[in-house]
């Protein structure tokens, strides 16, 4: 037996499916597609097979032999994204997950506690970026200063320094 069986009808077509086929949500789906227009009505004549009657609503103009075939795609198309879905399931709900952990916000105290960190790398800062501003750009004491200058060997602001030589 085939998987779908078309009868023509004057305004109307039936289509037969095999449930052995065919998953019940792929051939919702696809129903779902033509309401808008066709009037969809789906029966179960017997315990393996469903029919799906497709009567065109007023002002629709459609080949029926041609809304059979695009109902047949149309059920394809459905019953492949269900299977490629039950197939990467896992990956979707992996990628779910971490994008709702990453939603949650930052971690708390307590994990921030226990995590691993290493004590010597952890807070090493070679280029000076975690400064504080105050440390950056505080006023120096003339007093630091002049001790920098003396430890760099320069004479000349030890003079520059000295007020009775200035006067």
């Amino acid at each position: 037996m085939s998987e779908v069986n078309a009868k023509l009808g004057d305004d109307e077509l039936v289509l037969t499916v095999d449930d052995e086929f065919y998953p019940r949500d792929a051939l919702y789906g696809a129903a779902y597609i033509f309401i808008d227009r066709c009037y969809v009505k789906l029966d179960r004549p017997s315990d393996k097979q469903v029919s799906v009657r497709l009567k065109l609503k007023p002002g629709v103009k459609r080949d029926l032999q041609q809304l059979a075939g695009e109902f047949e795609n149309e059920l394809l198309g459905q019953a492949w994204r269900r299977q490629i879905t039950e197939e990467n399931r896992t990956v979707v709900e992996q990628i779910t997950t971490r994008a709702l952990a990453g939603a949650a916000g930052p971690p708390g105290l307590d994990d921030l506690m226990d995590m691993d960190i290493d004590d010597d790398t952890a807070f090493e800062d070679p280029l000076g970026i975690a400064q504080s501003w105050e440390d950056k750009y505080k006023k120096k004491n003339p007093a630091e200063a002049l001790e920098k200058h003396a430890a760099d060997g320069s004479a000349d602001a030890k003079k520059d320094s000295d007020p009775e030589k200035k006067a």
